[in-house]
């Protein structure tokens, strides 16, 4: 007597975490081929985008943004410990430089409609709610802090030396920065020894240049009457003498601080 025997079919799905990630990658290559694009570039947007106002971040718009921002971010960094060190206070021929804060408020705004790639299934989410949240839950509180006009406020508030501190929380727009330097080192189209020759020269001069604004901050904590016992006080090149080092110009006094720091680094014991 025949047995009969029943042949299910066998399904060859890739389990695990692998092959979850290459199938989810296949499906969503395919419904970027299969669905309707915008434009004649070869950088283009979904439709539904631009009805939705979601901003891309691989969109040429938002890529010229960026890099905008990164120069902004390197002129930020690196000013702020010079505001800080230099200035009780920005003198008024400075004062416009204040408005660059609009630009990085500007940017604050930018991303509360820049999708992003869900870290878990890696689609793009284009959702504003789940964008929003994200981004309040992540940086909104550091990037708002860092626009405030800080030393509007130092001068309003009585010139309050804890609010003048407050200034350094500029300082993480340098994670813009070393995103930029990141997303390089991955570009297969610029060479990865040059680029990391220029993050490293990049790092050197920022080193070199907030030690030397702290070289002169320490000068002027203590009082007028004791400045000539600083560094920077009991110096004398030449005929030149810094006892009074105040009233020399902005320019002498910091490369003075940087000819310091300079001296510092390389000295040896």
């Amino acid at each position: 007597m025949a047995e009969e025997y029943e042949l299910n079919e066998i399904d060859d799905t890739l389990h695990g975490s692998v092959g979850s990630r290459l199938s989810l990658f296949a499906r969503e290559l395919k419904s970027r081929r299969s669905s309707s694009w915008h434009g004649g570039t070869a950088l283009r947007l979904p439709k539904d985008l631009y009805e939705s106002l979601v901003i891309h971040p691989n969109g040429r718009w938002y890529r010229i943004w960026a890099n905008m921002m990164f120069l902004w971010s390197i002129y930020s960094t690196f000013f702020t410990p010079f505001e800080f060190s230099f200035f009780r206070g920005l003198p008024d021929q400075l004062l416009d430089l204040e408005c660059v804060q609009l630009v990085f408020l500007a940017d604050v705004a930018v991303h509360f409609f820049l999708a992003y790639r869900d870290p878990h299934t890696y689609r793009m989410v284009h959702d504003k709610r789940r964008i929003a949240l994200r981004y309040i839950k992540g940086s909104f509180a550091l990037d708002v802090l860092g626009c405030f006009p800080w030393d509007a406020i130092y001068k309003v508030t009585g010139r309050v030396e804890a609010v003048r501190w407050l200034v350094w929380v500029r300082l993480y727009r340098g994670r813009k920065v070393m995103a930029f330097f990141k997303r390089v080192e991955k570009d297969i189209r610029v060479s990865y020894l040059l680029t990391r020759i220029v993050k490293l020269i990049t790092v050197e001069l920022y080193c070199t240049h907030t030690a030397a604004c702290g070289f002169y901050y320490l000068a002027t904590t203590l009082p007028p009457a004791r400045e000539g016992g600083t560094w920077i006080g009991s110096l004398s090149l030449g005929d030149a003498r810094y006892i009074n080092f105040r009233e020399i110009d902005l320019l002498t006094r910091y490369v003075t601080s940087l000819y310091l720091a300079i001296a510092m680094a390389t000295s040896t014991r």
